[in-house]
């Protein structure tokens, strides 16, 4: 499966995680530093990588791990990019 993790906090990076761990394409998007995707897909391993919410969203599976309805208006354009 390849896996889109839309929000790279807590419980995005730790679900992107196992799901590279388990041997799954993911790219991990949204993260106030660009720097933390990169570090974040580097410790993940396998074939994750870090890139835009719009690359994440056209994968097989687009996962907002968020708490609720918590997107901004200017994270849904981004998506659709």
């Amino acid at each position: 499966m390849r896996a889109g993790i839309l929000g790279s906090g807590l419980m995005g990076g730790k679900l992107g995680t196992i799901f590279a761990r388990a041997g799954h394409d993911v790219v991990f998007s949204y993260a106030r530093s660009r720097e933390k995707l990169k570090a974040l897909a580097r410790s993940a391993g396998g074939s994750a990588r870090a890139g835009t919410p719009g690359e994440a969203a056209q994968l097989d599976a687009a996962l907002p791990p968020t708490a609720g309805p918590r997107y901004s208006e200017r994270q849904m354009t981004e998506i659709d990019r």
